[in-house]
């Protein structure tokens, strides 16, 4: 993960104020770098009311108190925009659209085996999104388990923003059984996940069917989680992408 960025687990949002905290103007170059984004990436930047700003009005912005901005990536990784957001404030909506299939990607699993978006064809593909510090995300892990063991229509990713040490960490302790993709913060963003812990459904051919918001308060939900599931995975599974 970048040096510059900052995961809020609150806000779930990145919060790039620290960039322009240092001695000196920062530069364009300089704070592209620091985001580890590559010369052919196309960055833009937006406003309070979402409309296309400068980088240098942009960086003033961010010494306000109370603003950070949020990262919204392009599902195919060209482009990126970062938009002004005050703490409890709207969020803009993408400039890119909703993704409608799954951005192609090459990660490693928690056992180091390789995993690509191509492996995954062939068969609907559920992907639950969480973190590791996410209390709603592990009082879903045992419903998430059996279901899992029911499906073998289905295949399983589980993919977090957490480096592998700790994603590790969480499986074990646990006993998470879904195979965990860690350390996969681009996919996430090109996916748009700004909540967790969350579902989404892919069909055979990649298409996205749907993304549901996932999480259980307490043993009762947690009880009703796997019809649920089954409700929702079903009725996507039998309605023809759009």
């Amino acid at each position: 993960m970048a040096g510059m960025r900052l995961v809020s687990v609150i806000l779930l949002c990145f919060a790039v104020a620290p960039c322009f905290a240092q001695e000196g103007p920062l530069t364009e170059a300089e704070f592209r770098s620091s985001l580890g984004l590559g010369a052919g990436v196309q960055l833009g930047y937006r406003d309070l009311q979402c409309k296309a700003i400068t980088f240098d009005e942009f960086a003033a912005a961010m010494l306000q108190p109370g603003l950070t901005s949020e990262m919204t990536r392009a599902p195919d990784g060209s482009a990126v925009a970062l938009s002004l957001h005050r703490r409890g404030g709207p969020s803009c909506p993408s400039p890119f659209g909703a993704i409608r299939e799954m951005p192609a990607f090459d990660l490693a699993d928690l056992a180091g085996k390789r995993v690509t978006s191509a492996d995954l064809r062939g068969k609907p593909t559920l992907v639950n999104f969480y973190f590791a510090a996410c209390v709603p995300c592990i009082l879903e892990v045992g419903p998430l388990n059996k279901f899992a063991a029911a499906r073998k229509d289905l295949n399983f990713l589980a993919v977090t923003f957490d480096e592998p040490a700790e994603a590790r960490a969480f499986v074990q302790r646990y006993e998470f059984q879904w195979r965990v993709v860690p350390d996969a913060r681009d996919f996430i963003d090109r996916v748009a996940v700004k909540r967790y812990p969350m579902l989404a459904l892919f069909d055979a051919q990649g298409r996205l069917l749907g993304m549901r918001a996932g999480g259980v308060k307490d043993e009762f939900e947690a009880a009703t989680l796997g019809p649920a599931l089954k409700r929702w995975v079903d009725g996507l599974l039998r309605t023809p992408p759009r």
